[in-house]
């Protein structure tokens, strides 16, 4: 660690704590009293950077059958932009009174005082099972299935008729449809508008997928779902007062009889903003799936503000048949819909070659009716990750598209080109080479972008594939050493300066056991992909970067996995939430990270109390969730995993515990019955608690009792008990 202060501090257990550092920086003034939250700093807490502070997100008395423990899948979180929220799906986990049938569906708000629980169900839907699908940025409104849960013969569960409904957190909810039985599996909610602040709110538009082709009331487009047939479904947007059909063209006739499905539905997690924020744009694929018998061409289209529909995917200067276009994968846009990039195995342009392969397009929605579609690469990977877009993923703003294929990099003045990552920025038309990755050890490992294009996080590496991650430099290729050895680590790619920085290998050499894993909470975050899946892991200026792994980066890290978890690639005992923090990041008050490779904090307890998981990550980097069943507050129930949340300038004041006094009771207020004896909770001189209470008085300080009186074994004065004469 190269630290200018190192040489200078003496006596630090913690070298990476504040407050020893920041008092040289700042002329002996320590770390915690610069930090504003220096009372809520206490315990664990006091050598979290950034003057953190732990604060329980979870109630702190509320009985459950189940430790939160986020593993397979079955237990999710997802946290709100601003981290002021987070929604919790648990199943089996009951936290009163925010409970299904089926475990606890409810969202968590903090304030002044703490952090508050609202359930999603109502006092109406007792006994329900509710199944949380989408879901806003700000968790100001939720999409969500209800319904009753039948038990059938031989204790099996039926389904009956299904509920769609939405609305704000805690209600009052609209209903967006109803379907009996035989559709109720094939329906669901899947996308909607985030909202724009100050101008749309979240949720003004909802968009269902259903197989049910009665949901419209009589008239032309109901007329037009009905020609769908039977096993295809259609795309249904509500817009606050009725549904009305998705996929039908401008003078509202069927696209075609096969349905459609928003955004792309060949992988899940490949509907990402294809409804706009602002509720006026949806894009959507029809037919339903590729290379249907009877069906039309496949095509990406787009409904404009429900009255015009847009064949985004139709060919620009040359000419193609309909039974040449070949399948279409939709990618992504920007939040603003006015960008919007999808694959495709058909030269749609002059340019774009006639050789076979996936190729990448960018429509702007814009630009001239000419020059609306752009060719981005003519070969990219088909890798199909499970969860996320295949190969692509596209920043926020539209600015910056990384793909997985070929591009080119410049060694000696010569230029040579290479499959790997590549970097497409849509303002200047200019691809730059990223990386060759290796295969991880999970083939959905997410990607992920900040919202401006300038950072681009990955994984690589497997022990089948220990070389490191290479890159372009100054001179050519360079390699990230410190990746290599066979273990899956995280990278950050900085587009400034193309440099990729390994940000799980720690501060020195990566240690040769351990490993990173992408978290599992978030892989189906709520069913549904209008969001980006995966806990998101990198701050938006991206300078901050969080992940958890089994490695122990610091020397506080303590706890360990065992052999077995470690040979099965398991997140055990031994995994940790990290913070990595780019150099010159400011840690605390007047201290900076000085480190060329970043530093790297522990923020989870790093004890032997089992593994603690990352949740997810504020927009801003500032507030950290995971879980841990360490007892990091006072008030957390220490038998149980809780959810914390390290926070920027956090905490809260701990509970005042209550103190009964009887002289304070009212008059007629009944004494407390079969509780504690007062003797034994009442604090004073009189009657210290039996382990600290002096010798009682001997010798000539001891006073006699008066006449008639004796000493018990309690040394009271009691009435002495006189002796009968035995009568013979």
């Amino acid at each position: 660690m190269r630290r200018i202060q190192i040489a200078m501090v003496t006596g630090c257990l913690h070298i990476l704590a504040c407050a020893c550092l920041v008092g040289l920086a700042a002329g002996g003034a320590s770390a915690a009293e610069r930090c504003p939250n220096e009372s809520f700093r206490t315990g664990r807490s006091a050598s979290l950077p950034d003057c953190r502070g732990y604060e329980l997100v979870t109630p702190e008395h509320l009985g459950r059958t189940q430790d939160m423990v986020f593993e397979n899948d079955v237990d999710s979180g997802f946290v709100s932009i601003d981290g002021d929220g987070f929604a919790l799906r648990a199943f089996g986990a009951f936290l009163e009174p925010a409970t299904s049938i089926s475990g606890t569906r409810a969202v968590f708000v903090r304030t002044s005082k703490g952090w508050e629980m609202t359930p999603v169900t109502t006092p109406a839907m007792e006994g329900e099972e509710v199944v949380l699908q989408l879901l806003s940025p700000d968790l100001s409104r939720i999409a969500f299935e209800a319904g009753q849960a039948l038990v059938g013969t031989g204790g099996t569960f039926e389904q009956g008729s299904r509920t769609f409904e939405a609305g704000p957190i805690g209600g009052p909810y609209s209903t967006l449809a109803t379907v009996p039985p035989s559709y109720s599996r094939k329906t669901q909610l899947v996308g909607a508008n985030a909202g724009v602040p100050g101008n749309t709110p979240p949720f003004s538009a909802v968009v269902l997928s259903s197989a049910d082709h009665v949901l419209l009331p009589p008239g032309p487009e109901r007329e037009a779902a009905e020609r769908t047939e039977a096993e295809h479904a259609d795309l249904y947007e509500w817009s606050g007062e009725q549904l009305r059909l998705v996929n039908i063209s401008g003078n509202g006739q069927a696209i075609g009889p096969c349905g459609a499905t928003l955004g792309s539905s060949k992988v899940v997690g490949n509907a990402v903003n294809a409804v706009s924020a602002d509720g006026s744009k949806v894009f959507f694929r029809s037919p339903e799936g590729p290379h249907m018998s009877g069906c039309l061409e496949p095509g990406l289209y787009m409904r404009v503000d429900g009255r015009e529909t847009v064949d985004v995917s139709e060919p620009e200067g040359v000419s193609v048949a309909p039974v040449d276009r070949g399948d279409v994968l939709y990618d992504g846009a920007s939040a603003d819909g006015s960008r919007v990039f999808f694959t495709t195995v058909t030269a749609l342009t002059p340019s774009a070659e006639s050789r076979p392969g996936y190729k990448l397009y960018e429509y702007d929605t814009e630009a001239s009716a000419e020059h609306r579609l752009t060719l981005i690469g003519n070969e990219v990977a088909t890798v199909e990750r499970q969860f996320v877009n295949p190969g692509v993923v596209v920043s926020e703003d539209g600015s910056a598209v990384y793909y997985e294929g070929e591009c080119g990099f410049e060694e000696h003045g010569q230029h040579f080109g290479v499959a790997g990552i590549c970097r497409y920025e849509t303002a200047t038309g200019e691809t730059s080479f990223v990386a060759v990755p290796q295969e991880t050890v999970f083939a959905d490992e997410p990607w992920s972008v900040t919202p401006g294009g300038d950072f681009f996080l990955f994984a690589s590496g497997s022990p089948a594939n220990p070389l490191p991650v290479e890159f372009q430099g100054p001179d050519g290729l360079e390699r990230e050493l410190r990746g290599a050895g066979g273990h899956e680590e995280l990278y950050r790619y900085d587009a400034a300066d193309g440099v990729v920085t390994c940000v799980s290998c720690g501060e020195g050499i990566a240690p040769g056991r351990g490993f990173l894993r992408e978290p599992e909470s978030n892989i189906s975050t709520f069913a549904f992909p209008d969001i980006p899946q995966g806990a998101l892991s990198i701050s938006e200026d991206g300078r901050r970067v969080f992940f958890q792994t089994t490695a122990k980066l610091v020397p506080q890290d303590t706890n360990k996995s065992s052999e077995v978890e470690e040979e099965k690639g398991e997140l055990g005992a031994g995994t940790d939430v990290y913070e990595w923090e780019q150099d010159g990041t400011e840690e605390a008050p007047g201290l900076f990270c000085q480190v060329a490779n970043g530093c790297t904090h522990l923020i989870s307890a790093g004890e032997a109390v089992g593994p603690e998981r990352f949740l997810g990550s504020s927009a801003n980097g500032d507030d950290v969730f995971f879980t841990s069943a360490a007892q990091l507050l006072p008030q957390a129930t220490p038998e149980f995993t809780n959810i914390y949340d390290a926070r920027v300038d956090g905490g809260f004041s701990p509970p005042q515990p209550s103190v009964e006094c009887a002289i304070c009771q009212g008059v007629g207020s009944p004494a407390r019955q079969f509780g504690t004896p007062a003797s034994v909770t009442l604090a004073g001189a009189g009657n210290p608690p039996a382990s600290t209470r002096p010798p009682g008085p001997t010798g000539t300080n001891r006073k006699r009792c008066k006449r008639g009186y004796t000493r018990n074994r309690r040394s009271r004065c009691v009435r002495a008990k006189t002796r009968r004469k035995r009568r013979l």
